[in-house]
Parts: structure tokens; sequence; C-alpha cells
């Protein structure tokens, strides 16, 4: 299968020292790197969600305009379902912050186009994969919700709430067996701690002091149901008290607090000590999905939210400790506006996927199945 082969070609990482982890690092941008006297790498991470802020800007605007032919005729360029992940940037730049592409992996649910960004998959792929070309990053053939890229550990968007716990819990148990020192992060809704999945991962995540890190994305709203309204607990943190890990809350709007946090679940993990739940509080500005008309939020509630807005905390931190100036963060602003732009031209220019192609890369087996 081809997603084997991908996750088959990275390098595993096999020599241990003292504490679990690899002797030797291999990390991926900002990832792994701490502050640096110059602001460098904070302008790194600064620039990586305003990356992820512009793509989704344009994403709503393509997908909310159709594709004009000669003739008249319209098409719309994106199709199905498109889960926006602005106001979330700080948990995926975060996370990326940690995350060692030589031997870590990501899987996520449908909200799943900030992670890829995250992890470097270039808006031209991801807008491409949008667009349904044959150059997306599943071919066109996974669209918004199934963004994937295995060769640096992102297993992707899963469009089944709750389903990518589980195989979190499958990747974590193969890091520990394997002993690579890999740790898995996996992204969550707070609408999938209802699911049946939830407990029997985590149980078993806990009893097999299985790698990996849940991440719950609390956004306060389980596609349009309030917190309040659908778990009897309100402090979600809590819902893992039966566990034996770690869990707690993490303001996931400060981007500092982010990599704090995550970090010592990071080191956790990696030291063979279990796996952790935390509860990354924050807030998404458009809706459940662009069919959302956000009923459910007053005006005065969103204002409020954009007090906290990730980016802006951000910005304003780094203007104090004078690591970003005016010029700074206009280059910055402009260097990403273009480079999203040039990823949408490449992505309308690019070919569809063949028609012969439609079935390739499907997994078909007869039953009762009988191995080879």
């Amino acid at each position: 299968m081809a997603v084997a082969d991908e996750v088959a070609k990275r390098a595993v990482v096999t020599k241990q020292n003292t504490n679990g982890a690899s002797a030797s690092l291999h990390q991926a941008g900002t990832n792994g790197q701490s502050a640096s006297n110059d602001g460098q790498i904070e302008r790194q991470r600064l620039r990586l969600m305003l990356l992820i802020r512009r793509f989704e800007e344009r994403t709503y605007q393509e997908y909310s305009t159709p594709r004009i032919f000669a003739d008249g005729s319209k098409e719309v360029k994106i199709g199905g379902f498109l889960h926006l992940y602005s106001g979330q940037e700080a948990i995926a730049a975060g996370t990326a912050a940690l995350f060692d592409k030589s031997r870590d992996y990501l899987i996520t649910g449908y909200r799943c186009h900030g992670a890829s960004l995250a992890l470097g998959m270039s808006p031209h792929v991801a807008m491409a994969e949008l667009f349904g070309r044959a150059t997306g990053c599943s071919k066109g053939k996974g669209g918004s919700m199934h963004l994937f890229d295995a060769k640096v550990g992102n297993l992707g968007g899963h469009g089944i709430v709750g389903g990518q716990l589980p195989l979190a819990l499958g990747t974590a148990f193969a890091q520990s067996y394997k002993k690579t020192g890999g740790v898995t992060f996996c992204f969550m809704g707070d609408g999938a701690i209802n699911q049946g999945t939830f407990n029997e991962a985590l149980n078993l995540a806990s009893l097999y002091k299985a790698p990996v890190i849940y991440i719950v994305e609390n956004n306060g709203v389980a596609m349009g149901t309030q917190v309040e309204r659908h778990s009897a607990e309100k402090d979600l943190a809590k819902r893992a008290c039966g566990y034996d890990m770690p869990c707690r809350n993490v303001d996931g709007n400060e981007i500092d607090t982010v990599i704090a946090e995550f970090g010592k679940a990071v080191d956790r993990a990696r030291a063979g000590e279990g796996p952790s739940y935390l509860v990354a509080n924050t807030y998404r500005f458009r809706g459940h999905s662009t069919s959302d008309p956000l009923k459910y939020r007053s005006k005065e509630e969103a204002e409020r939210a954009r007090q906290r807005d990730p980016i802006g905390l951000y910005e304003a931190r780094l203007r104090d400790k004078g690591l970003l100036s005016d010029e700074q963060l206009e280059a910055i602003t402009s260097s990403v506006n273009e480079e999203v732009e040039e990823g949408i031209r490449q992505a309308e220019a690019d070919p569809n996927p063949p028609l012969e192609a439609r079935f390739d890369d499907a997994l078909a087996e007869k039953y009762p199945y009988s191995p080879k």
C-alpha cells in the first residue's frame, strides 16, 4: 500500500540514550529550537501562524468563488466540506516547534489544514489537493479533510469523529515497540471526547505506557453545540482523570505556553513514562464549516475572542521584546501573501487526475481474506 510505503521510507532511529530519546536529533524548521537572541526563530513561528491564517482566508474565498469557463458555465473549485483553522494557529505552530520529522507522528481530525502547513506542506500542494488536482498531497482524491504527508510523519486528517484516537495509539505502540524514541501527537475536537474510542484509546494508552499525546483543540463547540451542553463535566481536562496520565488545561492561544506545556508531555513520552492528555483551550473564528451561519455565537462573544487572537498576542510579545519591527512584519506579511498566491496560481494550472487512475490507491480485499 502507498501509505505503508511512504512511512517505510522514513529514517528509523534505533540508537537510544539513557532517557529514551534518540542520540541524534533531526529537527525541521524551527522544530526543537529554543528562543534565539536575535528573534529569528520567533519570527519564523509568527510567519508560520500568519501563513496558516492567510491560507485559510484564501481557501474560504476560493471555496466561495466558482470557476467560470469561456462558455459561461461554472464549476465549484473546492468540493465537499471545508473546515477552517483560523484562530487555532498557535496549537499547530507550537506543536511544530517540538515535532521531530524523522521519528514523530501527527494525526488529526478533519480540521487539518493548519497542522499540515505547520509540518511543512506547501500552500501549493495543499491547495492542489483542495482543487482535486493530481499534484495534491493525496493526488486530489482526499480533499480538505484528508491532507496527508507520511514522509514527514503527518498521518493526515480523518473525517470520522474520534476515529483517529485508536490509530494514534497504534502508531505510538509501534514507536515504543521499535524503541525509536518517537512521539505521536493526536489532535481532536472537544466533541470527540464523547466517542467510545476516547475511553478505549486512553485506557489502553496508559496500560501500554504508549508515547502518545492526546490534545483536545477545545474551541468551545462541537459543531454548533457548546461544551456545557454536550459534556456533563464542563472542565474537559477532568475527562481523563480516570486514565492515570497527566491531564491539564493549556492556553491554546499563547504559542509560548503551548510549546512549554506540550514540551513537558513530549519529554515524558520520550522518557518512556507514557501518555499525556492536554486540553488546549482556543477559539475558531469561522463556523464549523463554511455552511455554518454561526447563529449560536453573539457578536460580543466573537469580539472578546478577537482580543485574544493568537497572532496578535504573539506579535505584541515580540514587539515588547524588541524582536519585531514594522519593517520586519511588513516583509513577513508580504512574503506570506505571495507564497499563498503563487500556490493558488500553480494549483489552478495543475492537471486533474487522469480518469484511468480513479481506482488507483484504493484498498480492495476479497472475503474471507486469505493472506498470500
